[in-house]
């Protein structure tokens, strides 16, 4: 009968911890809050919406504080993103239909222009009997508010605007469809134009598509 010796005892292995949970506050929340601040300077902006998406993952995650940081962060860049669209909106608008253009400030009636290429160049004069973006059909007074005091271009605007549509009705009549596809354009004077003693808008017929005029406007 061979020797039976007992079963060895049963080895136990040490249990594997888990590695601990960052704890404090999470860095891309931060971060975040930071970049959304500053989201004026554009790629913050940008950089500042990804990192506080990032940062709620990761506090979902880990339980890390910072998740009120995170989204203002997001919300701070989305603000900033919106606040930038409408202003070049309104940057374009103004540069498309309106504004202190000097060329055009100085044209006389029956003379055509080429609108500038971009916001805060000038616009070329052009002959009127090739293509061209827009003709001066009209002018309109303007009045300040005290003499020898620029009033600001919204006051200005908004003579040039009603005095414009109300030339174009009497010298086209309620029923003129242009051309091309076109737009009433004001021009008015600027500060340093008025203080020298313009103070007269232009009004324009403009080239609203691609599509430019050919010829004189009809009378």
């Amino acid at each position: 009968m061979s020797d039976q010796y007992p079963p060895n005892p049963p080895q136990w292995m040490p249990g594997v911890q888990a590695p601990p949970k960052p704890t404090g506050t999470n860095g891309f929340a931060t971060a975040s809050l930071i970049l959304g601040i500053l989201g004026i300077c554009g790629f913050s902006l940008v950089l500042g919406l990804i990192l506080g998406i990032v940062a709620l993952v990761q506090i979902g995650r880990t339980g890390q504080s910072g998740r009120g940081m995170a989204i203002a962060g997001i919300v701070l860049s989305l603000l900033w993103a919106g606040g930038l669209t409408i202003g070049v909106i309104y940057i374009t608008d103004k540069a498309k239909t309106t504004g202190t253009t000097p060329t055009i400030v100085g044209l006389k009636v029956g003379e055509c222009y080429n609108t500038p290429d971009g916001y805060g160049l000038d616009a070329t004069k052009a002959d009127c009997a090739g293509p061209h973006d827009g003709e001066a059909f009209d002018t309109v007074p303007l009045t300040g508010y005290f003499k020898g005091e620029y009033p600001g271009e919204d006051h200005l605007e908004q003579q040039a605007k009603t005095g414009c549509e109300a030339r174009r009705t009497a010298k086209f009549g309620a029923d003129y469809t242009p051309p091309v596809e076109a737009e009433l354009a004001v021009f008015y004077p600027d500060s340093q134009a008025w203080l020298a003693g313009k103070s007269t808008a232009v009004c324009t017929l403009q080239a609203s598509s691609s599509k430019q005029f050919t010829a004189p406007l009809g009378r």
